[in-house]
């Protein structure tokens, strides 16, 4: 097995300028890739990957030698931080959402029943329940007042109907609403729940996959409905139909509700299958955007590919899936694969490349994606010649959209100096504040006749004329903020040039008790 060492030492070098060639437009890397389990190389699998809507990510990963279950929080610029926390081993097919605060659900399938695990920040269990006794499946999403909606499948017997469902609950695991039931046939025609989804009101997208009959091509179709469980959509037919065999499909949502399904169909070739992966946005009123759903991968995938999807603020997304044929551009060697795309499905990029070439395969990615634009691939990364398992690590890399500003990055209490805008420029910074901070103390200054440059402040999300958390609005570029409590997590700084402005200091600073 290498030294980990080592490979940081692979990885550093492929990542150089002359060894790596980027194909035009290709997403900007924001670091090397990040080997999350430091303490133990070998015997690691990445698991779950989740982004809050504070800028936040989380990764689960498994650490086989220890047989322990982690969480680790990662930066929006790329980097682990804070202490890792054991969790408890997670359900089977476990979905994970994370809510604005930090803190975290997990749900799937323990044996042949819906499982529910809701943790706090800090990682400790907050409940471990069943939605229903009889439940086959469960998945969840946290909802921005700290509880959660989940969805769920019942009875866990196969010779009746079976009933989707979703029901609001706490996090301590009581109910706090009625149950909705979502859709109800034999159990040939309906499976899922597939995937769930909130935004930052409250209102939900779940996605499960159906069909008119045992014989009839399955697809995946989704619903929105309110915190309340009222239906603000019909059922809509997210996927396209196929002559190929669908595979479940799972969707993404950003804060104002603009949402992104992504799925695979799989065709006959030969003695195999060639495998195509699709997606399809959608807008906030769950209305498709563009022109019907998009091809994902430009280059042949000759087994599922396990695409993932994640969604910006302004609607644009990204996908990534397993590439074993390698990239448009690349090698011809397997890959990790990533494409931009805008709100309408229209690319952004060609397909290219997460992972630098290395002598370990990539598998198992997942994807997510703060509101800004700042997006992390997660991956279990080894060597076949360590033996199974043996040689795995957990990586992760972060990367920005194409179609994100430039953004500059304050440290505590340290000013920036000599700032300028034209009349009508937006120019942006960002501070992340820890957990635990009491107070955050925003100063922009300027000279008396230099111009008039508004700050403009938000939290997980750029400021703009009409999306702000705090705005003094003064005449002159001299500006002040201070918030007590903030939420930890990423806090943006826009100026606006109400008009021409120059020579301006701008510091972030933030105090605990």
């Amino acid at each position: 097995m290498p030294h980990p060492l080592l490979k940081r030492l692979w990885i550093s070098l492929a990542c150089l300028p002359g060894l790596v060639f980027a194909p035009a437009g290709q997403a900007v890397p924001l670091g090397d890739p990040v080997m999350v389990n430091t303490d133990t190389a070998g015997n690691q699998t990445s698991g779950l990957f989740a982004a809050g809507f504070n800028g936040e990510k989380l990764l689960i990963w498994r650490d086989g030698a220890a047989n322990a279950t982690y969480a680790q929080r990662i930066k929006s610029s790329g980097s682990p931080f804070l202490t890792k926390q054991q969790i408890q081993l997670p359900p089977t097919y476990s979905k994970l959402s994370v809510d604005r605060t930090g803190n975290f659900v997990l749900a799937g399938q323990t044996g042949i029943s819906g499982m529910v695990m809701a943790y706090d920040r800090s990682g400790n269990l907050l409940s471990n329940f069943s939605p229903t006794p009889d439940s086959l499946n469960a998945a969840a999403s946290m909802d921005t007042d700290g509880n959660m909606t989940v969805a769920y499948s019942y009875p866990n017997v196969f010779n009746v109907p079976r009933n989707l469902a979703i029901r609001r609950f706490n996090t301590s695991g009581t109910p706090i609403g009625p149950e909705i039931i979502v859709a109800t046939g034999p159990v040939d025609t309906l499976s899922g729940p597939n995937s769930i989804a909130t935004d930052s009101a409250g209102n939900i997208a779940l996605l499960w996959t159906s069909r008119a009959g045992s014989s009839a091509p399955a697809y995946s179709v989704m619903q929105r409905f309110s915190r309340a469980g009222v239906a603000l959509t019909p059922v809509i037919v997210a996927s396209h139909a196929s002559t190929g065999v669908h595979m479940a499909g799972s969707i993404a949502m950003e804060p104002g509700g603009k949402s992104v399904v992504v799925w695979t169909n799989a065709f006959p070739n030969g003695s195999n299958s060639t495998y195509i992966v699709y997606a399809r946005a959608f807008d906030a009123n769950g209305n498709p955007t563009g022109n019907g759903s998009t091809r994902v991968n430009q280059s042949l995938v000759d087994f599922y590919s396990e695409p993932t999807a994640a969604i910006a603020e302004n609607g644009d997304f990204v996908v990534s899936w397993v590439a074993p044929k390698g990239v448009i551009g690349g090698g011809p060697d397997s890959a990790l694969a990533a494409r931009q795309f805008h709100g309408d499905g229209t690319p952004i990029t060609n397909e290219s490349r997460v992972d630098p070439p290395l002598i370990q395969p990539a598998s198992s990615p997942h994807l997510a994606m703060d509101p800004v634009g700042n997006f992390a691939v997660a991956w279990t990364s080894g060597s076949p010649a360590d033996g199974p398992g043996t040689g795995w690590d957990a990586m992760v890399r972060t990367f920005k959209m194409d179609t994100r500003p430039p953004i500059t990055q304050l440290v505590d209490n340290r000013a920036v100096q000599g700032l300028a805008g034209d009349t009508g420029s937006w120019s942006y910074y960002r501070l992340t504040v820890p957990p635990g901070v009491r107070q955050l103390n925003i100063d922009m200054t300027g000279p008396v006749g230099g111009g008039d440059g508004d700050m403009y402040v938000r939290f997980g999300g750029l400021p703009s004329l009409t999306a702000w958390d705090q705005r003094p609005y003064v005449n002159g570029s001299n500006e002040s903020v201070g918030i007590s409590n903030p939420p930890p997590g990423d806090v943006y700084i826009g100026i606006h040039g109400r008009s021409a402005y120059a020579s301006i200091g701008l510091t972030a600073g933030y105090y605990y008790p």
